[in-house]
């Protein structure tokens, strides 16, 4: 909200203690998030500087369901908690672009891409790439695993596909992997697997 030109404030002061609570919680706690987690996220977004913000969404970049979700922050944030996700990560073509031309630096966003490296089994499933796109692509795409693979519980996966919805041969190989990998999911789940 800062970023804003001009900027937006909170119109309640008295929640910022909530952001900073979201920030070093959404961060630091890879593992799972509290219920008091949803709550709060609740009680700021219902913040009339909040909303400023949001009315003002295309003066940045913010995903298209963030009014949905977090309008229903505690209905669905207690369902996220063990659930198996197909990860679209959707406008490779966009990412190709921007990393080339150098646009967007991961880095200033994510201290940790700048040690990242990248696997020769990466490299070599897409061979036509670009080493800076291939790098930048799959480190999104190992930032959602890790994350996804902190909860100790193991009752969940996530199953990240590179899509561009432009590319129908991509988008046909993509659904065919998902048919298989609901397949896959319910056998499992009665233990046929």
């Amino acid at each position: 909200m800062a970023r804003l030109v001009p900027p937006v404030r909170l119109a309640d002061s008295t929640h910022e203690s909530l952001v900073q609570y979201i920030h070093e919680t959404a961060t630091d706690n890879d593992a799972g998030l509290p219920a008091k987690f949803f709550e709060v996220t609740a009680t700021v977004w219902k913040d009339a500087g909040v909303q400023e913000a949001y009315e003002r969404s295309n003066e940045y970049q913010l995903i298209d369901c963030a009014k949905y979700f977090l309008d229903r922050a505690l209905d669905v944030g207690k369902w996220l908690r063990n659930i198996s996700v197909i990860l679209f990560l959707n406008k490779q073509d966009l990412l190709r672009d921007k990393v080339l031309a150098n646009k967007s630096k991961i880095e200033d966003y994510f201290p940790d891409f700048v040690r990242y490296t990248v696997s020769v089994e990466a490299m070599s499933e897409c061979p036509e790439e670009e080493p800076s796109v291939i790098r930048a692509k799959f480190f999104i795409r190992d930032e959602f695993l890790r994350i996804s693979s902190a909860v100790p519980d193991g009752n969940h996966y996530c199953y990240p596909h590179f899509t561009c919805a432009v590319d129908t041969e991509n988008i046909r190989r993509v659904f065919d992997a998902c048919r298989n990998i609901i397949q896959r999911v319910h056998l499992r789940q009665y233990e046929l697997l």
